[in-house]
């Protein structure tokens, strides 16, 4: 009794706060006044782009804004002053993302006489003169792509393949020009596979040294075991994120040091190294030791890889170097990463071998190793070359790789890209973007794959401006959206800005109708299940009422706990405890 008489004087006392609450002297600005501002202030902040797609959602909501056109104009004339200055001060990369903005804007005037294609050009020649011939390569591959390409496209791409070793493209290259009855430099013209003794020089294995590691009184050398390749003559190694983590996480505070083992040095000799770039999106990271490697390897995004192709991994698992083994593509389109699809294999892979090189039967490079299950005896995975070549250009630039999003989670149903979620304060959720629209498409390109519309939103740089085409009820509607710097853990962003509920969605796939909630335990509804999701896997279905009893989230093991109290309909509604849990690392987002 006297605890219940403690809460309604609580309750009388909060009733009291609230009523003696001063009241505003002035009355806050009109909404419409309030927007106006916001954009300008935007405007004149640098935040063009973002004003832009400001602008575009009062036109759809059809509200009279105070000098919206004339606004419109000011942002359209900022983003055409930035492409100039981009420019002239030779910043092409600059250029290309702001001349993508201004072709979704329909503003062909902003980007004159220059196209994405002689963009690319600068590009890549000024890659090539600071010696980045990978970089220089990929650009001109990418200006290859765009349609109709000359004999100087054809030659200026193969003068690069050659210059940096990529046997896979220097070969796709030579048949292509061929075909089009277009000259071929003799050192060009060859496919011969290099021996395993020569690939196997261009292998390293990764060593961390994390000093001694205390464990109940008793110390041990605390070592991280790795493999990694060479991918560029001045001793750029490609390896694992998760293999040289200490090195880069800022939350890791102990001693921690990085070199190389080359594959034919003496035992014990190691040679330092220094991280250059790390994608914890894709578990990339690109290392550099001084020295000139024997052998590099070079793949081609082109190559077609089916399940049953002839593969070969090389890497030091346990530490034993130089071992090589084989086996087959078990499968493609693995959703194992945050981002893009993974390649399940049945090479014998064991700790030591992550990061190394997955190669076919011509040695070609098609992949990294990045994980494998211990308790399963060959189920292995890999990134596929076509990633790692996406990731490239920002792990040569250095530091943390950056990518764009949309801040949402999708889910693929039988009427499309259904939206389940969209994060506060990101760019879907500032666009209108809510769950339940359809995804019909971006920039005029239509997905139904998630993996697919992941690519192409990859594909920008941030920030810059995106159309979505989208469907709610029976309306289609185009909408602009400006792309942000994708977090690392989208979920966590989630669980910061929403309330729990909300996120559940995304995060186990079944979205929950509150009907009552007492002593911090809440009743539910099932309202929808992703097929395929966590809670679909577990036999929850719509209409299944439930109280959530426990809810845990371990930021640090990347894992999120529910307890419910559920009555199934698929168990004639028969009432039963369960949990469930999921990995807080998703791959719904885009």
């Amino acid at each position: 009794m006297k605890s219940r008489h403690a809460l309604t004087a609580l309750a009388l006392v909060l009733i009291a706060g609230c009523a003696g609450t001063p009241k505003p002297t002035t009355p806050p600005p009109a909404l419409p006044q309030a927007r106006a501002d916001e954009i300008r202030t935007l405007i004149s902040g640098g935040s063009y782009l973002q004003a832009l797609e400001k602008i575009d959602g009062i036109r759809r909501e059809k509200i009279e804004v105070p000098d919206l056109e004339s606004l419109s104009t000011q942002a359209i004339e900022s983003l055409s002053a930035a492409f100039k200055a981009a420019v002239d001060g030779k910043k092409f990369q600059d250029a290309l993302r702001l001349l993508e903005s201004a072709r979704t804007l329909e503003q062909p005037q902003i980007a004159g006489t220059w196209t994405e294609k002689s963009i690319l050009g600068e590009i890549a020649s000024a890659q090539e003169a600071a010696g980045d011939s990978i970089l220089g390569l990929l650009s001109r591959l990418h200006a290859l792509s765009l349609g109709d390409p000359s004999e100087q496209d054809y030659a200026s791409a193969l003068a690069d393949a050659t210059a940096v070793g990529n046997r896979a493209v220097t070969t796709a290259l030579a048949s292509a020009m061929k075909e089009r009855g277009l000259a071929v430099p003799a050192s060009a013209d060859t496919d011969v596979a290099p021996s395993f003794p020569r690939m196997i020089s261009g292998t390293v294995t990764i060593l961390v040294n994390r000093g001694i590691k205390v464990e109940k009184g008793v110390g041990y050398p605390d070592r991280v075991i790795g493999s990694g390749f060479f991918i560029d003559k001045r001793g750029y190694i490609l390896t694992n994120h998760h293999v040289i983590e200490s090195e880069v996480d800022p939350k890791y505070e102990g001693y921690s040091r990085l070199y190389i083992r080359l594959s034919e040095s003496p035992a014990g000799e190691k040679i330092p190294a220094k991280v250059v770039g790390y994608d914890k999106i894709f578990d990339l990271a690109l290392i550099k030791a001084e020295l000139t490697p024997e052998y590099v390897f070079g793949g081609w995004s082109g190559q077609t890889l089916t399940p049953g192709d002839r593969i070969y991994a090389i890497g030091s698992p346990a530490g034993l170097e130089k071992t090589i083994t084989s086996g087959i593509i078990s499968a493609m389109g693995r959703r194992l990463l945050q981002v893009g699809d993974s390649m399940q294999v049945d090479v014998p892979l064991n700790p030591g071998n992550s990061g190394g090189p997955l190669l076919d039967e011509k040695g070609d490079l098609i992949g990294i190793v990045f994980a494998g299950m211990q308790q399963f005896e060959g189920l292995n995975f890999a990134v596929p070359y076509s990633w790692v070549e996406k990731a490239l250009p920002a792990l040569f630039k250095g530091g943390q790789a950056v990518h764009s999003w949309l801040g949402m989670a999708v889910a693929e149903t039988e009427q499309g890209l259904e939206v389940v979620y969209s994060v506060p304060d990101e760019p879907a959720a500032q666009a209108g973007i809510a769950a339940g629209d359809i995804i019909e498409t971006l920039d005029g390109k239509p997905f139904k794959k998630l993996g697919d519309i992941q690519e192409e939103v990859l594909r920008h740089s941030p920030p810059s401006l995106v159309t979505l085409g989208v469907r709610r009820g029976g309306t289609s509607q185009n909408v602009l959206i400006c792309l942000s710097a994708r977090p690392d853990e989208p979920i966590n962003v989630a669980l910061q800005r929403d309330a729990r509920d909300n996120v559940l969605y995304p995060l186990f796939g079944m979205k929950l109708e509150n009907v009552g909630t007492f002593l911090w335990k809440g009743d539910y509804i099932v309202r929808r299940v992703t097929q395929g999701s966590i809670a679909d896997e577990s036999g929850i279905s719509p209409d299944d009422p439930l109280t959530i009893q426990d809810w845990q989230v371990d930021k640090d093991k990347g894992y999120a706990m529910l307890q419910v109290v559920i009555k199934k309909k698929k168990a004639g509604f028969i009432e039963s405890a369960i949990q469930i849990a999921t990995y807080l690392e998703t791959d719904n987002f885009i």
